[in-house]
């Protein structure tokens, strides 16, 4: 099978050369012979603008060292909109339900979640909870606990056992800095326990479950 998709002129036509050669020698079947006919008649069919990399994508943090360091409290005012909208970039790009500022070099109390609820097949859309949460505060944990295996987006591939409550309240300021309390359970409880978790310098490690 021949390649079919290229992001310059150049790429093409280098790709289009190394195929002339190898049609010369014989190496390319009928079917791809005919292909590389058509990719030489109409070059511009094959060729798309190549995908701009999102700025606001940052590369996560892997160094726990770093990571255990508690972040600074957010001063009502301060402005944070670049470190909200890279949390939100960063995390929706590597498909997370969690992210917290110290995870991509900002060490402030600032923690995003974006948990996947369920697809709407009437109305063709996704539901999720999704909130930006400035100085967050767990106020309460209730039973059940539930031990599970909890993955974290700076050790990827690891996974480790822990012990988490499946209700959870909490209190934070929203990005417009309002305070707000709201009542969490299962996975939006266990991302907000893992996120606020990070913010006071810990991680999946430090709640390992030992049973």
């Amino acid at each position: 099978m021949l390649n079919t998709e290229f992001y310059s002129q150049t790429e093409f036509d280098l790709y289009i050369a190394e195929q002339k050669v190898r049609k010369e020698k014989g190496y390319l079947t009928v079917s791809e012979r005919k292909h590389l006919e058509e990719m030489i008649k109409s070059p511009k069919s094959y060729i798309t603008e190549k995908p701009k990399e999102n700025p606001d994508v940052k590369k996560i943090v892997t160094n726990i060292i770093e990571l255990r360091h508690p972040c600074q409290k957010v001063e009502k005012g301060e402005d944070i909109k670049q470190i909200i909208k890279e949390l939100k970039a960063t995390c929706q790009a590597n498909n997370g339900v969690g992210l917290t500022a110290n995870q991509i070099n900002y060490r402030k109390a600032i923690c995003y979640i974006n948990v996947f609820k369920n697809f709407d097949s009437k109305t063709k859309k996704i539901n999720k909870t999704e909130l930006i949460m400035i100085n967050p505060r767990i106020i309460e944990k209730s039973n059940p606990i539930k031990i599970q295996n909890e993955s974290c987006l700076s050790f990827p591939g690891v996974s480790v056992k822990t012990k988490r409550y499946v209700y959870c309240i909490v209190t934070f300021l929203d990005e417009n800095f309002k305070e707000k309390t709201v009542a969490l359970q299962d996975l939006e409880s266990f991302a907000t326990q893992h996120e606020i978790g990070h913010i006071n310098g810990k991680t999946i490690f430090d709640n390992k479950w030992i049973g």
